[in-house]
C-alpha cells in the first residue's frame, strides 16, 4: 500500500488551560457534557506533489482522540444512534498546502458523540487519529503525541 502524502499535526494551547470548578465532570452514570473550554485544533499538510481529497464530518470521517494524564476521563456514547447517512464535507488539498479544523469540547467518534473529560489540573498528553472514507478509498493519520496543560481557577 502506497504510503498517503498527507500528514497529520495536532496543535494545542501553548498557553496553560484555566478551568473553573464548574468545568469539572464528576465521573458517574450522569456525567454530561463536553469540557467546551477546551478546543484543539489539527493540520492535515499535503506533502505531495498532487491534490488530495478527504471528507470531513459526516460519517465518511472519524476522529479517535487519546488523552493521558492525572483527570483524563474517557465518556464514551454508548446510546442509540440515528440509521441516516451523513454525507461529510468534500475537502480537496492541494500541494504544499494545508487545512486546519477544530475540536470544541474535546469530542471525537462516530458523529462526535464521545468525548474526553479532565477531573484534575496537571499535564496531559493527546494523539489523534483522524479516517477519512472517499469512495472506496481509506485514508487513516496519526498526529504526533502533543502536550497541554490544565490549571483549575
Amino acid at each position: 500500500m502506497a504510503q498517503s502524502p498527507l500528514k497529520l499535526e495536532l496543535l494545542v494551547p501553548h498557553n496553560p488551560v484555566t478551568l473553573s470548578k464548574a468545568d469539572l465532570v464528576k465521573l458517574d452514570s450522569g456525567a454530561k457534557g463536553p469540557v467546551l473550554s477546551i478546543t484543539l485544533l489539527y493540520r492535515i499538510t499535503n506533502t505531495g506533489k498532487q491534490a488530495v481529497e478527504i471528507r470531513h464530518g459526516g460519517d465518511e470521517s472519524t476522529n479517535s482522540l487519546s488523552i493521558q494524564g492525572p483527570g483524563a476521563a474517557n465518556i464514551p456514547y454508548l446510546g442509540p444512534m440515528t440509521a441516516d447517512y451523513r454525507m461529510g464535507e468534500k475537502v480537496t488539498i492541494g500541494p504544499g498546502e494545508s487545512q486546519e479544523f477544530q475540536i470544541k469540547g474535546l469530542v471525537y467518534g462516530a458523529r462526535n458523540m464521545s468525548r474526553w473529560s479532565i477531573t484534575k489540573a496537571g499535564d496531559y498528553e493527546a494523539i489523534l487519529k483522524f479516517s477519512s472514507r472517499t469512495g472506496r478509498k481509506v485514508t487513516t493519520l496519526t498526529s504526533n503525541p502533543t502536550q497541554f496543560s490544565v490549571v483549575i481557577k
